[in-house]
């Protein structure tokens, strides 16, 4: 390796460690001890309130009903997951607390879309 490619790795990787930190510094030791561990996250999003069952006391006997109730649970889904959303946003920034908002909708929008056409075939 050439002085070139050891300064840009050295560079990358201090810049990748002062990122990390950047939060903690910034936020100073209270917030740090005030951050939840993961397996407390973990553990309270099984609780989550987008991971619980929707009513089935709605009636569903039409595809179009289907695709309405399918879209107010969507919303609904959305508003459950706002605050973990917003602590995801203030914790690692819009970009990974989009990705995580979106692959948990899709996950659980699967699930309730199974749950509506069951409601329907009855």
């Amino acid at each position: 390796m050439d002085s070139r490619s050891i300064y840009v790795v050295w560079g990358c990787a201090l810049s990748l460690a002062t990122a990390c930190m950047t939060p903690a510094w910034a936020a100073g030791p209270e917030a740090i001890a005030s951050v939840e561990p993961p397996a407390a996250v973990f553990d309270g999003a099984h609780s989550a309130a987008w991971l619980q069952p929707i009513r089935s006391d709605r009636p569903i006997r039409r595809m179009s009903a289907l695709k309405t109730e399918y879209r107010r649970i969507r919303e609904l889904r959305r508003e459950q997951m706002q605050p973990e959303y917003e602590r995801r946003l203030a914790m690692s920034g819009e970009d990974a607390a989009e990705a995580w908002r979106e692959e948990t909708l899709k996950n659980v929008a699967r699930r309730d879309l199974r749950a509506l056409r069951a409601r329907l075939d009855r």
